[in-house]
């Protein structure tokens, strides 16, 4: 084989071997999306880790933090309604288990920095509103 052909099958074996690995932070990569629904009848102000959501109507798509998925909070208030926080649980992603098999050690490696090991446990939330005791909601009394 000439030094070249070499060389070739070298670069051919490295790039295969990267984009084999990492398969969560491949598949998965980037901020996860949380979907909120509930049965509210005015704009709400969602915030997350990432940004705050202004006048959003439900159902609302949000981004939120990859790292530290457990226990991070997203909190909802509106004019009339106040609402529980959602707290985020996190789980194992699935698609790290490829690593095991395909991307050994390296791309395990990778998954844990970026931790694309984890995912959140929930992706959607249905919120209920509660009614701010001094909330003015434009009824006679």
């Amino acid at each position: 084989m000439k030094k070249t052909g070499y060389i070739k099958s070298i670069i051919v074996g490295v790039t295969t071997t990267a984009f084999l690995s990492s398969c969560a932070t491949i598949v998965s990569g980037g901020d996860p999306s949380i979907t909120i629904t509930g049965e509210v009848n005015e704009p709400v102000n969602i915030t997350t880790t990432n940004q705050t959501y202004q006048g959003v109507t439900l159902p609302a798509v949000v981004k939120v933090k990859r790292h530290k998925l457990d226990g991070q909070r997203i909190q909802i208030t509106s004019e009339n309604y106040k609402f529980n926080d959602i707290v985020l649980e996190k789980s194992v992603n699935g698609w790290a288990f490829g690593n095991i098999l395909l991307g050994g050690v390296i791309g395990l490696g990778v998954d844990l920095a970026t931790n694309c090991v984890s995912k959140p446990s929930q992706t959607q939330f249905v919120i209920q509103p509660m009614k701010k005791e001094n909330s003015n909601t434009g009824l006679n009394p």
